[in-house]
């Protein structure tokens, strides 16, 4: 066990964003943090055919929802996953008139003849279904999906009528016998290739190249013409987003502060030191012996409509570095979802029958949360082994009792009194150095406090690392006012 944790912060937040001033953490969302990687997890589909039926029709009411948008409000407004209820968009139903409208649209969608024998052939799968694999059934899927939902708005007067068009039907006969054909090539891969899973995976992370680099040309050759990116939303990124965004029904949203359990390393400094410039701020984080936390005041729940703050205990997690992921099973980890929700939308068919992915969790919740949770923090706590000089140490928010999506929620407040002191940079210029020290000051004066320290850092070149030595002159002498020599000869900081 530690007992103490760095963290690096620039002057500009430490001082300019008075960060030190008001003893500030931020938590971070995973996507601005410096590895794209960050959160990764080996999600992959295998189910049955329930489970599968419920997948497209959750899709169709997404897909649904984004069209209504695009047809009503066009270009007015930016279209995101932020307007599309996905977590319970099954759930939702306006009025009668619009659950009957849902209703001939899901119906007309499941008894289409290719969707049917698309849901029988993925439940037959042997092998795990991964990310780029279902893109590239949605990807057909979706051509079909538009083409009902036309109809349907059609059919409801919400749309110009339209006439049969044999063409179309053609066309989308065809696009969907080509699914057939990809399913019999990766049935085929899975049951002859000698790493099934890897040469699987190979075939459609190749076919989702390909059609980047077609999107790419397609965007180059049009540049100079009026982008419409709601209707591009709508029409040609959904089924690759939608793949992306079902993560979202598996695990809460999570938010973190990183620290770390040295700071020696130069190219440490050197990046997240802003180039030796910053500061080094050193945290008391327990005794050593019990796993080490930092207190946060923070928003820990609500009373009524008010936020509820409060000083809360935040225990740190180490950052494993390696290069695998721990595999997730999409359907029975359906954890954001509610109960009644995760029943009727994707464990239960219209004859009432319960899918075979329902009993990890109906037979024994108790474990299978366990599991549940141990496999979230195992991704939020994993990177890569290129990033295993950071030895790091993280503070995790998650959004299941509360949500956090505001940057706003995710700014808590350490005690002052765990900030045992502070290491300036080789480079740290001596002006900021001083701003830091007033702000310390004034900090222990309110809290009567003679125990903080400062450090410099500098080359050790026999060791070859980045040391740091205390500044034993730096001393705060609390009961008078102006400079004083201590009792042991060393000048104690008052007045400057």
């Amino acid at each position: 066990m530690t007992d103490r944790l760095y963290r690096f912060r620039p002057l500009c937040r430490l001082l300019d964003k008075n960060e030190l001033l008001n003893q500030e953490i931020f938590f971070a969302a995973p996507d601005n943090l410096n590895d794209p990687m960050e959160g990764f997890r080996d999600i992959f589909w295998k189910g049955d055919e329930i489970a599968w039926a419920n997948l497209f029709r959750h899709y169709l009411l997404c897909l649904e929802w984004g069209y209504s948008i695009v047809s009503l409000g066009g270009e007015s407004e930016p279209l995101s996953w932020r307007n599309i209820p996905i977590l319970n968009v099954d759930a939702i139903s306006f009025t009668p008139q619009y659950a009957e409208r849902i209703n001939k649209l899901i119906e007309a969608f499941l008894a289409n003849e290719s969707i049917k024998k698309l849901v029988r052939s993925l439940s037959a799968m042997t092998h795990p279904i991964r990310r780029e694999e279902l893109a590239a059934y949605l990807q057909p899927v979706h051509t079909l999906a538009l083409s009902i939902i036309k109809r349907n708005y059609s059919d409801h007067g919400l749309a110009r009528k339209a006439e049969p068009d044999s063409g179309v039907d053609e066309y989308l006969k065809h696009t969907m016998e080509q699914v057939d054909l990809v399913l019999q090539s990766a049935a085929r891969l899975a049951a002859e290739a000698p790493d099934a899973e890897r040469a699987v995976a190979g075939l459609f992370e190749a076919q989702r190249y390909m059609l980047d680099e077609l999107k790419f040309i397609d965007r180059y050759n049009k540049s100079n013409e009026p982008f419409e990116p709601n209707r591009a939303f709508v029409l040609f990124e959904f089924p690759i987003e939608y793949v992306g965004k079902l993560e979202t029904l598996v695990y809460p949203d999570w938010y973190t502060a990183c620290f770390m359990k040295e700071c020696r390393d130069s190219s440490v400094w050197g990046s997240y030191g802003d180039n030796h410039t910053a500061a080094c701020l050193i945290f008391n984080v327990g005794d050593g012996k019990s796993p080490p936390s930092l207190r946060l005041r923070r928003i820990a729940g609500a009373n009524g409509s008010d936020p509820v703050v409060d000083y809360v205990p935040h225990y740190f997690q180490e950052v494993v570095y390696e290069n695998e992921h721990l595999p997730v099973d999409f359907f029975r980890s359906l954890g954001r979802v509610p109960v009644p929700d995760l029943s009727r939308g994707w464990f239960t068919d219209r004859a009432g029958r319960r899918s075979i992915c329902a009993d990890d969790m109906f037979n024994d919740e108790k474990a299978w949360r366990e599991r549940y949770w141990e496999a979230f923090n195992h991704g939020i706590t994993r990177k890569l082994q290129a990033w295993h000089y950071e030895k790091e140490q993280r503070l995790i928010l998650t959004g299941m009792g509360y949500d956090f999506m505001e940057p706003s929620s995710r700014l808590t407040h350490y005690d002052f009194k765990d900030l045992e002191g502070i290491i300036f940079g080789i480079k740290t210029p001596i002006d900021k150095k001083i701003a830091i020290c007033r702000v310390i000051e004034e900090k222990c004066r309110a809290s009567n406090r003679t125990d903080f320290r400062f450090f410099q850092a500098y080359y050790a070149q026999g060791k070859g690392c980045i040391e740091h030595r205390e500044m034993k002159f730096l001393r705060f002498n609390l009961p008078r006012t102006n400079t004083a020599i201590d009792e042991d000869g060393s000048e104690a900081m008052g007045k400057l």
